[in-house]
């Protein structure tokens, strides 16, 4: 999807005035694969509409039928609301919608995104903090949510929230995502704990699956990141604007999507031994124990290629490409925050002076582009 407007300035809410303006449209898009039976995903359609009762005319629903589906019903909508009274779209289901929604409002004028998580991976919200499932799934809190700016990653012709990877891991959710399909019979009839448990699991497998791909963690590439030349072999190119993804994993920790920067986070070649013994402290923000095999820096521009495909997967969706730029847009959505939560800054044991420096103002005492040099 490719960006034909320039994007229109964007304000933080400052208070003052009614959150929910008169005459704002809502639109919501649902997914229905986020939902196990027919009922209930009914029961959510309904749900939403009891919020809007007395002013239909304000309210549209859309059931997304097929991936992407949701960027063409956006525009059409879009097309049909006033840009003085602004309209927002909500993302009804996982990451993988909340993905087409954005990249179906992007440059979009007076449009806001909200998530309402019903999907089996909910990962950018927890930029808020955790266990918000229930306050984000509360319509009448999204309605009157406060809209605050927020950062997207722009990759190749997509926007993301969340994450941005290449190599390994983006073959790891390739795999699964196959395996989700093949037990998707399965995994619709279990109890939720336990479905989610075996999604969760699939997940695990895939990466079990993709660590025997020697090409994958041996490959060759051309990196520059805010112009400062990293090339080399790598496993893992994992560029992020949120802090988590994969359900429990967090390894770029300290990506905020606000701080008008990306993280980065580049995992060397090894061997299979020694990617799997690191591999889980990688995933769970504990990177600075092996700076001699994993540098980790804030940029604003990194371009990637390769002599061979590069897989890569942003917010969950897998693509290949050749080559790659990635850019962090700053300001780029106004996003619904339910309650007006601020984007949580995480501590984690050995990042005391990445704190430290984002305390002391913008772009601290830490260079871009640069390795960040973590206090022990």
């Amino acid at each position: 999807m490719t960006r034909k407007k320039p994007f229109p300035k964007l304000t933080a809410y400052s208070g003052g005035e009614p959150l929910t303006l008169a005459g704002m449209k809502h639109f919501f898009v649902v997914n229905p694969i986020s939902f196990k039976q027919a009922s209930d995903l009914d029961r959510i359609v309904a749900d939403i509409r009891g919020h809007f009762s007395g002013r239909e005319q304000d309210l549209s629903v859309h059931v997304s039928r097929f991936p992407r589906d949701a960027i063409a019903a956006i525009r059409a909508f879009a097309s049909t609301a006033s840009s003085d009274s602004g309209f927002r779209v909500y993302a009804v289901g996982g990451d993988g919608i909340l993905f087409d929604c954005l990249n179906g409002i992007i440059g979009l004028p007076g449009a806001e995104l909200g998530a309402v998580p019903y999907g089996n991976s909910n990962d950018f919200i927890r930029a808020f903090g955790e266990g918000l499932n229930g306050s984000f799934r509360d319509i009448a809190a999204q309605i009157d949510g406060v809209p605050i700016l927020c950062d997207v990653i722009y990759a190749g012709n997509n926007y993301a929230l969340n994450t941005c990877t290449i190599g390994l891991e983006s073959y790891a959710i390739h795999k699964s995502t196959e395996l989700h399909k093949q037990y998707r019979t399965l995994l619709d009839v279990l109890p939720r704990k336990i479905s989610s448990f075996l999604y969760g699991f699939l997940y695990f497998v895939g990466g079990v699956l993709s660590i025997n791909n020697k090409t994958l963690i041996n490959q060759h590439y051309r990196i520059s990141v805010d112009g400062n030349d990293y090339s080399g072999n790598y496993a893992i190119i994992n560029i992020a604007n949120g802090p988590c993804y994969g359900g429990d994993k967090n390894a770029a920790v300290s990506a905020r999507p606000d701080d008008g920067r990306l993280d980065v986070l580049l995992f060397k070649s090894t061997s299979i031994f020694s990617f799997i013994s690191k591999g889980f402290d990688y995933l769970y923000g504990k990177y600075h124990k092996y700076p001699e095999l994993i540098s980790y820096l804030k940029a604003k521009e990194i371009t990637v290629r390769s002599d061979l495909p590069l897989m890569l997967q942003l917010d969950g969706e897998v693509f290949i490409d050749t080559n790659l730029t990635v850019k962090i847009v700053q300001n780029a959505v106004k996003f619904i925050s339910v309650g007006g939560l601020p984007f949580r800054q995480r501590d984690t044991p050995g990042h005391g002076r990445i704190h430290a420096a984002r305390d002391a103002g913008a772009g601290g005492s830490i260079p871009e582009g640069q390795n960040w040099k973590i206090a022990p």
